[in-house]
């Protein structure tokens, strides 16, 4: 008998039909159930880190990437394991994982799949911290996030994000960069920059680099810098074909702590929750997340790099 706990969001873009159906896979492969419902920001890390305390044999989060990082954030440094059941538009992180969106299928990887401990970051900005398992950025990447409106995201998925984006890049914001990496500076200009943990910002459809994995104890940054309209559907087209490396528009660094000032500031996202402005700082906090994953992921690196 496996003892978990769901934590669930009842604003995420599926609904309970869902979630009884993954309970009752569970349950027919020997799991006792508790559910609890988050109301705010900060219930699933509570809610997690209780039944880390009390005993529990997982935690499972059921919503979006919101609710898997609030989630994930009382089960920091636990070893305890995070099941994911997909419920929100992105649903970035279990899709990195290879985790898919029906609720059967997610509920057969927790069941049945294995345990992979996986980095995280820590994101401070002068608006507080916090932890994140895909990626952050600042610029253009962040203010996608915080313009997509939710009942948008309810209703077309991805999509949202896509016809938002053609909006946006228009009015690009090309900023002056301040980027240390481990203690080496590098300078210049940018309209996104991204701090890199999985490999995928939108998965299945936009890919940042197929080598960058998030149990290789670095980030991989990426600085975008697009000066156009043209320039920047040139850079959209690289990562779809996944070259980014021959675009020079696109530059890579790798490390473990990250600093980043801009003039002028640019909005600041974690995993798709905004957190105010830069200058910002990211740390990689080494295997702090012990996820379920179907058995056939791979997660490490290749031995050759990207």
């Amino acid at each position: 008998m496996t003892d978990a706990l769901i934590v669930t969001n009842p604003a995420a873009g599926t609904g309970g039909k869902g979630l009884a159906q993954a309970r009752r896979h569970l349950e027919a492969r020997g799991f006792k159930l508790a559910v609890e419902v988050t109301s705010a920001t900060g219930d699933g890390e509570r809610l997690a880190r209780e039944a880390a305390e009390g005993g529990a044999d997982m935690v499972i989060a059921h919503g979006g990437d919101g609710t898997v990082m609030d989630v994930m954030a009382g089960l920091v440094g636990t070893g305890l394991p995070l099941g994911l059941l997909p419920g929100g538009t992105g649903n970035v992180l279990a899709g990195n994982l290879g985790i898919g969106r029906s609720f059967v299928a997610a509920a057969d990887v927790i069941a049945s799949g294995v345990t992979r401990a996986i980095d995280l970051g820590r994101l401070t900005t002068a608006a507080g911290s916090r932890y994140f398992a895909v990626n952050c950025a600042a610029g253009f990447a962040a203010d996608l996030m915080a313009g997509t409106e939710q009942h948008h995201k309810r209703r077309f998925g991805v999509a949202a994000y896509v016809a938002r984006a053609i909006v946006m890049v228009s009015n690009l914001v090309r900023a002056h960069t301040r980027i240390e990496v481990d203690g080496v500076e590098h300078e210049g200009h940018a309209a996104t920059v991204i701090v890199a943990n999985c490999g995928h910002i939108v998965p299945g459809v936009l890919p940042l680099g197929a080598g960058i994995v998030p149990d290789d104890g670095r980030f991989d940054v990426a600085v975008i810098d697009a000066t156009s309209y043209a320039s920047a559907l040139r850079l959209t087209w690289r990562l779809l074909q996944r070259r980014p490396d021959v675009d020079p528009g696109i530059t890579f660094y790798r490390g473990r702590t990250i600093h980043i000032r801009t003039e002028p500031a640019l909005p600041v996202e974690a995993d798709g929750e905004p957190l105010g402005a830069t200058p910002m700082t990211v740390e990689l906090i080494p295997r702090a997340l012990t996820v379920l994953v179907p058995r056939s992921r791979r997660l490490a690196r290749p031995a050759d790099g990207r």
